[in-house]
Order: C-alpha cells, then structure tokens, then sequence
C-alpha cells in the first residue's frame, strides 16, 4: 500500500510541475492548415464563398525552425451578406494559406466611454 501511495504522490507531483513550466513560456502550436497557391486560394474564398478582401496588414510568422521569423500578408476577406470570412496569409505567390474562417462576422463597435484597460503592458 505504501508503494501504491508513494507512486501517487509522485506522479501528482510530476504532473503539476510539468504543467505549471507549461503556463512560463510560449511556445508554438501546430495546426492544419490549407496552403496552395493565390490562383487556387482566390477560387475558394472569393469563387465559392464570394468573400471579398476587408483589410489587410503586414504579417509576421514564425519560420520552420521555430525561432526565426518571415514577413508575410495577412488578408481578413469577408462576404457582408452570408456573414463568412477566411483569414489567409500570403507567405509567397506560390505559398497562400487559409489559416481560419467561419460564419456570423460581425464589426465590434468602439466603447462609448475610455477605460483604463490597455493591450500594451
């Protein structure tokens, strides 16, 4: 029974440290993605979904070795009617990927009165 509570006590222990080193630092996820070229990426978000480009801006993502980074073109398209959206990110002419999209886009208005809340720390 000892040797039962002792490994209890000690997978406890070493799961609540591995998670709590989990919480201190970024890291980068991995997620599926579409990536073709522009021809290929214009036929499904503007052909089928008939989004349009809403804004863009200029991008940064993480390179493949994790620890450099690449400028890319963020592009948010949007159909006003339908409500869909795709988000697509122009690494090159020949490498465009749909990285998320959904339905029920909606503006966010502005708060009616200044807080002191900030994104900047």
């Amino acid at each position: 029974m000892k040797k039962i509570f002792s490994a209890l006590v000690l997978s406890l222990v070493l799961t609540t440290s591995a998670y709590a080193e989990h919480e201190k630092q970024n890291y980068n996820s991995q997620k599926p993605v579409s990536c073709m070229n522009m021809q290929q990426m214009l036929a499904i978000v503007d052909g089928k979904f008939n989004e349009k480009p809403w804004f863009t801006a200029d991008g940064v993502s993480a390179a493949t070795d994790g620890i450099q980074f690449i400028k890319t073109q963020i592009i948010v398209a949007v159909n006003l009617e339908t409500k869909t959206f795709s988000i697509v990110e122009v690494i090159s002419p020949e490498i465009v990927c749909i990285i998320g999209g959904g339905k029920n886009f909606g503006f966010t208005s502005p708060p009616s009165q200044k807080t002191n809340v900030s994104w900047e720390k």
